[in-house]
Order: C-alpha cells, then structure tokens, then sequence
C-alpha cells in the first residue's frame, strides 16, 4: 500500500505575476507618447544620477499615465461640487475642466522636477561624506592595497551612506559583471552626482593608468576634503547667525511692535476697526507667524550640510 504525501498548497502570490505598474503605463503610454521622448532626454541622465531605477521611457510613460488618471478622477467629483455650489451647468463644466487640467499639469511637473531633488539631495549627502571616506581611503590604502579592495572594505560599512552605496556597485561591476577596475571608476564617475567625489574617483583612474602612488594622492586629496569641509562648515555659520538675527529682528520684534501699534490703534478706533484689528492679530499669531517660522526651517534645513 503506498502512501501518497499531500503537497504543500502553492502560494496565491507566487502563482499570480505581481502587478508592475511601470510596465502597465509603459505599455499604455508609449505607443502614443515615444515622438516626445525626444524631448526628455535631459531627464535621462537625472534619473541615472538620482539612482531611480526606470528607464526614460518607463517614467515619461508612469508620469504620463498618473497625470490622465487624476485628470480623470477629478473632473467629474469637480463638476459635481461646482454644481452644487453655484447651480450653474457651464460654470461646473468649466471649473472642473480647469481644475482637472491644473491638477494634471502640476502631477507631471512634478514628476519632471523629482529626479532634480532627489539628485540634490544625493549630492548634499555625498558632498558630506566625501572628507570621511577619502580619509578612511587613504588609510587603508598602505602596502600597496588594490583600489577594488579598498572598495570592497569600504562597501561593508553603511556608516558612508551614498558613497558605500556607490562602492557596493563598484564591487558589483569588478566581481559579477567582470568589468575591469577602471571601467568600473568610470561609470560611477558618471553617475553620481557630487562633483568632489567625481573629481575623486576621476584622479584615482588617472594615477591607476599612470602607475602613481594612490597612497600619496589619496593623503593630499583627504586634506583638500577636511579644509573645504571646514570652510563649508564656517560658511554655514556665518549664514545660520545671519538668518536667526533676521528672524528676531523681522519676525519677533516685527509682530511685537504690530501687536503693540495695532493695540494702541484699537483703544482709539471705533467697533468695526476693533473687528478688524483683532482679525488681522489672530491671523498674525495664528497663521503668518507659524508659515514664516516652518519656511525658515526648512530653509535651514536645506542649507545644513551633512554631516557623518
């Protein structure tokens, strides 16, 4: 008598292909959108340099397709507000129209800025780690060290952010795709977005195929790094202390003195002006004060360099 082994059941997920959006808008898209791409090409080397993973055509094609499906799912909800609100079938018709196209345009724009961000933002944080990792560089970098061994030690640590991301691939060309050690300085040269860590990356070529001493320029490029660190630091400084007196003195003292004027003009005025002096405090305390202060910070916080 043989016994039969019941089969664990199959996964529900494994059988049934995950749905791949990009794909789908590619699909969708393309066939009417690919004369345009032409004049997209600018996006191609911000998404390389941002480190998004989709091809031209594939975010054109996401961008495209999003953009349409807002459209779409605005107007009719629009016309219907309107509708209601102002009874009028031609002003319905016209606001949602105008607001579905509005709504549309602003998801594709930004949709064409984001890899511009994303690409400012890698570039800040490399920019930051630059001075460490070529100091850690020119540290192991004795006894004659190979540059893909250095690479290799220095993609083990995630303390370097962007930059062991950088060497991660590095590794990746030299040991899996078989690219030789100075093709693969090449390609992350040109991918990234840090103009010190380009120049890096470019001199380490340079004295690989000259046959220098990487352990000398790697010493003289860490010093260059930690004194424009320091300078970037002190600038940065100056521009913090700039910024907080004119936030005491513009915002602070500024509303202080309104509140004080207005106050003084109030006891003087009538009703209606008592009205409209407290309306115009309430929204100077609720509302102005508030949107300059987060304004500022996000301004110092974009300005703020990274720092390991």
């Amino acid at each position: 008598m043989t016994l039969k082994t019941s089969e664990p059941p199959k996964n529900t997920e494994d059988t049934h292909e995950k749905f791949d959006y990009a794909r789908f808008a590619s699909n969708l898209a393309v066939p009417h959108i690919q004369p345009y791409f032409i004049y997209f090409q600018s996006l191609k080397v911000s998404l390389k340099k941002a480190d998004i993973n989709m091809s031209l055509e594939d975010y054109i094609s996401v961008a495209a397709v999003t953009s349409a499906a807002v459209f779409f799912f605005m107007a009719l909800p629009l016309s219907i507000l309107v509708l209601l609100i102002t009874g009028s079938l031609f002003m319905s018709l016209f606001l949602s129209v105008f607001g579905a196209v509005f709504f549309s345009v602003l998801i594709f724009a930004f949709f064409y800025v984001y890899p511009g961000i994303c690409m400012g933002e890698r570039e800040k944080k490399i920019d930051g780690l630059v001075p460490y990792a070529t100091l850690y560089l020119a540290t192991i970098s004795g006894g004659g060290t190979p540059p893909i061994a250095m690479f290799r030690t220095l993609a083990k640590f995630d303390d370097y952010g962007e930059i062991s991301k950088e060497a991660r691939k590095i590794v990746e060309e030299v040991d899996v795709l078989g690219i030789d050690m100075l093709s693969a300085l090449k390609n992350a040269a040109e991918r990234t977005p840090s103009n010190q860590f380009v120049d890096l990356l470019w001199g380490m070529r340079t004295v690989e195929m000259a046959g220098g001493d990487l352990r000398i320029y790697l010493h003289e490029k860490s010093k260059a790094a930690l004194a424009r660190y320091k300078m970037t630091l002190k600038a940065f400084q100056q521009k913090l202390s700039m910024i907080v007196e004119m936030y005491l003195t513009v915002v602070m003292i500024g509303s202080i003195m309104f509140m004080v004027i207005t106050a003084i003009m109030g006891s003087m005025g009538g009703t209606d002006l008592s009205g409209m002096i407290v309306g115009s405090q309430m929204a100077l305390i609720f509302f102005i004060i508030p949107i300059v202060s987060a304004g500022i910070i996000i301004f110092i916080k974009g300005i703020t360099p990274e720092m390991k």
